[in-house]
């Protein structure tokens, strides 16, 4: 009877240790970042979803032009019973790295870097129009902008060749969007053959009809009372 009751035991101790075993290798260790996307219903600013890149442990995406990187809200999906840190869904602000870890079921972890950056500015470029008259005379406009907000307008009169006294060389915030009333700093126009230092603000305004083709609007004041002249221009 003890021989038997000890044989019992013995086999409830070895049953026990083979259903630990198994129960420690059922514990997933996958801790993966399957997909991180900017949802436009969850972010205001957006106007469409913008999906991030996977490359081993390094997740990169690019958001439109204008969009504040610092306020902004992902969407990650992560390896089945795995957990992150930080939790995805809260304002985050991605003006730097922002380091994620995913920790498997089996207390295994591992580390995601996400980089986000905006696409380049539409307006970056050379651009020309047709043929316009705001009342000056038949002209054509030159605009040259850089990525760092530095623009000259040139107004060319086509019968002369000769610049109109309103071309101007300024600067505007770089991160303005399209659609909405820029002010350009003024800092010299065009003067007797010369630019001439000369402080005043204009207004801009671009909607992007394609990648080569931009509307610009013009206005000599800043506010905006109204514009002298709205113009396509083509990139060069």
């Amino acid at each position: 009877m003890v021989r038997k009751t000890a044989f019992l035991a013995l086999l409830l101790l070895v049953g026990a240790a083979f259903f630990s075993s198994c129960k420690k290798e059922e514990l997933s260790s996958k801790k993966e970042i399957l997909s991180l996307i900017f949802e436009a219903s969850k972010n205001p600013q957006l106007d469409r979803n913008f999906l991030g890149d996977i490359n081993g442990t390094v997740v990169s995406a690019e958001v439109a032009f204008g969009v504040d990187i610092s306020k902004l809200v992902p969407t990650i999906e992560i390896s089945p019973r795995a957990t992150l840190s930080p939790s995805a869904g809260s304002l985050t602000d991605f003006t730097g790295p922002v380091v994620y870890t995913v920790t498997a079921e089996d207390g295994t972890t591992k580390t995601f870097t996400a980089n986000v950056v905006t696409a380049a500015a539409p307006y970056i470029g050379k651009w020309v129009s047709g043929p316009i008259d705001y009342g000056a005379g038949l002209m054509r406009v030159n605009a040259d902008i850089t990525a760092e907000g530095e623009i000259t307008l040139e107004f060319t009169l086509i019968m002369t060749g000769d610049k109109d006294g309103t071309s101007l060389k300024g600067f505007f915030e770089p991160l303005s969007r399209q659609d909405t009333d820029i002010k350009v700093t003024q800092t010299h126009r065009w003067f007797n053959s010369d630019w001439i230092g000369e402080t005043c603000d204009r207004t801009v305004m671009y909607h992007v009809n394609n990648a080569q083709n931009i509307k610009l609007y013009y206005c000599l004041c800043y506010p905006r009372t109204e514009w002298c002249f709205q113009v396509n221009l083509s990139k060069e």
